[in-house]
C-alpha cells in the first residue's frame, strides 16, 4: 500500500479551505489547513508534505514570503510550493514567486481538472521519494548484516585454518621422515589447502571492504605507477625472459591506493598466464578517448575463450584450475569493483593460446597550469 500523502492548505479565508478541502478529500489524502503564513511555517517544521497549496496573499505576510522562508529551511526546502492567486496578468508577482522557489501557481477561480492534475503529480513523486528511502534504508540494514557476517566469518575461520596449517606442518617436521611418499603427499596438500582457504578469505574480506573504502582522488602519473609495480614483481621472476613495452601513458585522477591495486592485478595476471611461454611478452598502453583515458595491459599468455569474457570479472569465476594458475579469483573482480567506484569501465578480449587484453578506463587528470602547479 503507498504511503499515506498530507498535503498543506494555506489561506487566511476559511471559505477558500473549505473549498479546497471539498475538492481533495475524496482521494483520501491526509489534508492540513493554515490560516496564517506563520502557522503554515509551524506545521511544515513539525510534518512532512508532499505539496502545499498556498495563496499569494495573507494576512500576516505574503505566500511569496512564506515560500523562501521554507527554502531555507533543511526540513521543508524540497517541498514543493503551489501559489495561488487571483491577480491577471501580474507578471512581477509570478517572477517573483519562482525565484523565491514556487513550482508553479494556479489561477483563481480554480479549475478542480488542474489543482487535481498538479497535485497528483507532486503526490506520485512524493510517494515514489518515501518508497525509495525505506528501500534504501533496507539496504543500509542487510548491509550492515553483511559486514557483519564478513567479520563473523573472518574471525571464526581463520583461527582454525591457521590451526590446520600450524599443526600439519609440525607434524610434517616431526614425522615427514617416517612417512611414506603417499601420506607425506595428503599432508602438503592438506597445508596447501588450509593455506589456500585462509588467502581465499582474506581476498573475499578484501573485496568486501573495497565498496566502503573512501575514495581520495587525486592526479596519478601512470607511467611511474606501473614502473614500481612492475619492479615490485620482477623480483620473484628473476629466471624468465619478460618483454615489457610500456608505451606512453597519461596521467588520470583516481585513488592512488587503489589505482595500484589494479595495476599490480593486471600485471600480476599478465605474467602468470605467461609462465607457459618461453619468451613473455607484456604491453601497457594508454589513449584518451572520449574525455576520458583507456588503458590497456596486453599479453602473450594462455588467452581464454572470448565466450566467457563475462565470467572473468565475476567473484570466484576462474577459467583455469588452481593446479593450472593459482589464485583465489578475486582480483579481477576487485579490479572492476575499483574502476566503477571511480566511473570507468572494464572489459576484456582474448582467444585461446593467443593471450588476453584487459582495458580500463579512467577521468583524465587536468592538465598542468603555466606555472608548473598541477590543477587536481
Amino acid at each position: 500500500m503507498p504511503p499515506q500523502a498530507s498535503i498543506l492548505l494555506v489561506d487566511d479565508i476559511p471559505a477558500n479551505l473549505i473549498a479546497l478541502e471539498a475538492l481533495l478529500s475524496p482521494f483520501g489524502h491526509r489534508l492540513v489547513r493554515a490560516a496564517s503564513g506563520h502557522e503554515a511555517l509551524r506545521c511544515a517544521l513539525l510534518e512532512d508534505f508532499a505539496v502545499i497549496l498556498m495563496d499569494v496573499r495573507l494576512g500576516d505576510m505574503s505566500g511569496i514570503e512564506v515560500t523562501a522562508m521554507l527554502r531555507d529551511r533543511e526540513r521543508t526546502r524540497h517541498t514543493p510550493v503551489l501559489l495561488m492567486t487571483a491577480a491577471n496578468g501580474d507578471d512581477r508577482e509570478l517572477l517573483d514567486g519562482y525565484a523565491q522557489g514556487a513550482v508553479d501557481y494556479l489561477r483563481k477561480p480554480l479549475v478542480p481538472e488542474v489543482l487535481l492534475a498538479k497535485v497528483a503529480v507532486f503526490v506520485d513523486l512524493y510517494r515514489a521519494r518515501e518508497a525509495m528511502s525505506e528501500r534504501t534504508a533496507q539496504l543500509q540494514e542487510a548491509l550492515q548484516e553483511l559486514e557483519s557476517f564478513s567479520y563473523s566469518v573472518s574471525h571464526d575461520l581463520r583461527a582454525p585454518l591457521r590451526h590446520i596449517t600450524g599443526f600439519a606442518q609440525l607434524l610434517e617436521r616431526k614425522a615427514g621422515p617416517k612417512l611414506d611418499d603417499t601420506s607425506r603427499g595428503y599432508l602438503r596438500t592438506i597445508i596447501s589447502a588450509a593455506q589456500q582457504g585462509g588467502t581465499l578469505v582474506d581476498d573475499l574480506l578484501s573485496f568486501s571492504r573495497m565498496g566502503r573504502a573512501e575514495l581520495r582522488h587525486s592526479r596519478v602519473e601512470l607511467q611511474e605507477l606501473v614502473d614500481e609495480v612492475r619492479r615490485e614483481l620482477l623480483v620473484d621472476t628473476q629466471d624468465r625472459t619478460i618483454e615489457w613495452r610500456i608505451g606512453p601513458l597519461h596521467a588520470v585522477r583516481a585513488d592512488p591506493a587503489l589505482l595500484r591495486q589494479v595495476i599490480r592485478n593486471l600485471l600480476g595476471n599478465a605474467m602468470k598466464y605467461t609462465r607457459p611461454k618461453p619468451h613473455a611478452l607484456v604491453e601497457v598502453g594508454s589513449r584518451i578517448s572520449a574525455g576520458d583515458v583507456e588503458v590497456w595491459v596486453r599479453d602473450n599468455g594462455v588467452g581464454f575463450e572470448m565466450q566467457y569474457v563475462d565470467k572473468l570479472f565475476g567473484v570466484f569465476q576462474r577459467l583455469h584450475t588452481v593446479e593450472e594458475f593459482e589464485g583465489t579469483g578475486i582480483g579481477l573482480a576487485n579490479v572492476r569493483r575499483i574502476i566503477s567506484r571511480h566511473g570507468g569501465r572494464t572489459w576484456a578480449e582474448g582467444a585461446v593460446g593467443q593471450g588476453a587484453t584487459f582495458h580500463f578506463s579512467l577521468p583524465r587528470a587536468a592538465p598542468d597550469t603555466k606555472d608548473g602547479h598541477r590543477r587536481d
